[in-house]
């Protein structure tokens, strides 16, 4: 077996490892939201507020992308902390997601690498073969089978 057929072969089975533990993690039960928690900072207008300073007002919102359209949405404080577990999820998730779908294509080419190599393997051990048997065959000696006729 050929060096780079080595670190082929090695390279599939450590992708192959890192593929089944991420596997694991993305086959969790806990609920995932698609969307993101941010801090949308405004001035109110008002002559004398502090946000004429410069010290703008800040409230949380979801931006949450549902139910076939995006939606920003004002939480109550109580369900803050919530949401943030439920969009990290999701945005966890996601991460793996793209990490497998790496993964995955990685492996893909590394198959395609080890398939080549194995069929020009295949392929020297077939000329070497067919280069026997013509040697074997060539004239002035009887074929295999056919000694004594």
């Amino acid at each position: 077996m050929s060096a780079e057929m080595s670190s082929a072969r090695a390279r599939a089975l450590a992708l192959a490892g890192q593929a089944r533990a991420l596997v694991e993690s993305l086959l969790g039960r806990e609920p995932l939201l698609p969307g993101s928690l941010y801090t949308l900072r405004r001035r109110c207008g008002k002559p004398g507020c502090r946000c004429t300073r410069g010290e703008l007002h800040a409230t949380p919102m979801l931006s949450y992308r549902g139910q076939g359209k995006p939606q920003n949405v004002t939480p109550r404080p109580g369900e803050l902390a919530t949401l943030r577990a439920l969009t990290e999820a999701y945005q966890r998730f996601r991460r793996g997601r793209t990490q497998g779908l790496r993964l995955v294509r990685e492996m893909r080419a590394i198959l395609e690498r080890l398939e080549g190599l194995r069929v020009e393997e295949g392929e020297r051990r077939f000329r070497a073969l067919l280069a026997r048997r013509d040697r074997r065959d060539s004239p002035g000696q009887a074929a295999p089978g056919q000694e004594g006729r």
